[in-house]
């Protein structure tokens, strides 16, 4: 199954094609951060802005009561991508009317839990109090409409439309940033009049996904709701759920165990490696996010193919980003935030950039295994992942440091992916040719960074020539990323012709 696949009326647009467009839909939303928190900071205040931060995180953490709906639909709609319209309608508005049920549900336990979390356990300033009285009812709303837009983004990454749900998600973040920032300048700091400015374009861009996926799916009628199609939809996202709720623990209990056995200064000189490490794997995630519909609608054989030639690329791809990344961060964290910070925090960051070159390789077989319905294994994997991790986390943090923390994780990240590459069913030999040489680099990388330090200029022509090598790598052995290089620069080379050639001619005559 080739990775170049044409975009016509009846096929999808090529993967390539799609893997940039969700890396640009992962990006643009950190620009406008950047652009906007400081912004809010300088205009609202370190105690609004606070309030705003516990206010989205407590919107992600009951976002599991979509009990994987979204992703069930994305799944089961991609493998019904040829089917009659009434057999998908079918399924979407099954889909749908569930999540409306839970989000109600949602925003009942979010009203009574999140209103008495804010209210009395958060230590807030007496002045702030009515204001977040007036506003977390925009907040409670705000849930249900999250929860249906997941499924309407999954109906369109079904049919690999992954550019209009990139501009309509890209549009709905970054007008949930800018317009409230506008307000906050122009109007009012008060959160009465932010927080539902934020729910108001988030509405508006709910809209717009559901008017798109009518005129995708449509007609749709709620008589049409199938029990049957539901209690499959709950017992798929059941186990996404599951990997959903122990997720986000695996990735943040190692910041909870520094904070206990070493300080909340040590979290500090953890977390900021770790978050600009984690950032790195948008690439990782792009590429899952546009396998996911076709791993889901090919057999098993094709699928395998697919996600064996995904990794590859992935491998060296990703290689080339992190390996170069060692080289650099001594100096980088220097020069960035001082020489004290990255005396602590380099290492760190450098072991990290390992852990997270293999849980970036390990977005693959994940896809895979939940792409052919086998959700259970991920859960089954996470589940199992809980105890152990501690065990390990705590001793090796109180051995050996935050150095001790990053290595527990990169540990769990390594175990992780070694089990989802064993139960995807995928060829040992592909994955040595994809793993051994750029894990080679990395450790080279590392030893080199260890040898240069923070110097700037040796750091930066090291971390040149470490980039150049992985590329060489890449090229040879990842024949995907070859042609799509060749393809990249050869559309270069006829534009800047173009160009070249039509600013070079004489005007004529009249």
């Amino acid at each position: 199954m080739s990775l170049e696949v044409t975009a016509t009326s009846a096929t999808p647009r090529a993967l390539k094609t799609n893997v940039a467009i969700n890396v640009l839909g992962a990006i643009i939303p950190l620009f406008v951060a950047l652009v906007t928190v400081p912004i809010y900071v300088h205009h609202i205040g370190d105690a609004r802005y606070g309030v705003l931060s516990i206010v989205w995180v407590l919107l992600g953490y009951f976002g599991f009561l979509d009990l994987g709906l979204s992703r069930a639909a994305a799944n089961a709609l991609a493998k019904l991508r040829d089917a009659p319209q009434s057999v998908r309608a079918r399924v979407l508005v099954t889909a749908l009317a569930l999540n409306i049920a839970l989000g109600i549900v949602g925003s009942l336990c979010l009203f009574i839990l999140g209103g008495y979390f804010l209210l009395h356990v958060v230590a807030l300033p007496e002045s702030l109090k009515p204001e977040i009285v007036q506003a977390f009812p925009w907040v409670v709303g705000l849930f249900p409409l999250a929860l249906v837009s997941g499924v309407g983004i999954g109906a369109l990454e079904s049919r690999e439309r992954f550019l209009l749900a990139n501009v309509l998600q890209v549009a709905g973040t970054s007008l949930g940033q800018i317009v409230p920032v506008t307000l906050a300048v122009a109007v009012s700091p008060s959160l009465a009049v932010l927080v539902p400015a934020a729910v108001m374009t988030r509405a508006l861009t709910l809209a717009a996904i559901l008017i798109t996926v009518y005129h995708d799916e449509g007609p749709l009628s709620i008589l049409i709701f199938d029990s049957k199609q539901a209690r499959r939809l709950l017992s798929y996202g059941g186990w996404i759920t599951v990997s959903s709720l122990i997720s986000p623990i695996l990735v943040s209990l190692d910041q909870f165990v520094i904070g206990s056995v070493l300080g909340v200064v040590a979290v500090t000189h953890y977390s900021v490696p770790m978050s600009l490490v984690l950032r790195s794997q948008v690439f990782a995630g792009a590429l899952s996010r546009t396998l996911f519909p076709r791993m889901s609608n090919s057999g098993p054989e094709d699928a395998r193919r697919l996600a064996s030639r995904a990794l590859m690329s992935l491998a060296y791809g990703y290689g080339a980003i992190c390996a170069p990344a060692i080289v650099v961060t001594p100096a980088f964290f220097r020069y960035w935030i001082g020489a004290d910070f990255s005396l602590v925090a380099a290492p760190v960051a450098e072991i990290l950039f390992f852990g997270a070159w293999i849980n970036g390789l390990a977005f693959i077989p994940y896809g895979l295994l939940q792409g052919q319905g086998r959700p259970s294994v991920t859960g089954k994997l996470h589940l199992a992942e809980v105890l152990p991790f501690v065990g390990i986390l705590w001793s090796f943090t109180s051995a050996f440091g935050i150095s001790g923390a990053a290595a527990a994780w990169s540990l769990r990240c390594a175990v992780d992916a070694c089990c989802l590459f064993w139960a995807s069913g995928l060829e040992r030999r592909t994955l040595i040719i994809a793993l051994a040489p750029p894990l080679l680099l990395l450790a080279s990388s590392a030893s080199l960074a260890w040898m240069i330090g923070t110097s700037l200029s040796e750091a930066l022509s090291t971390g040149a020539v470490v980039g150049a090598v992985a590329v060489v790598m890449a090229l040879r052995e990842a024949p995907d990323l070859k042609r799509v290089a060749l393809a990249g620069s050869s559309s270069i080379l006829r534009v800047v012709r173009t160009r070249f050639n039509g600013g070079c001619r004489w005007p004529r005559r009249k």
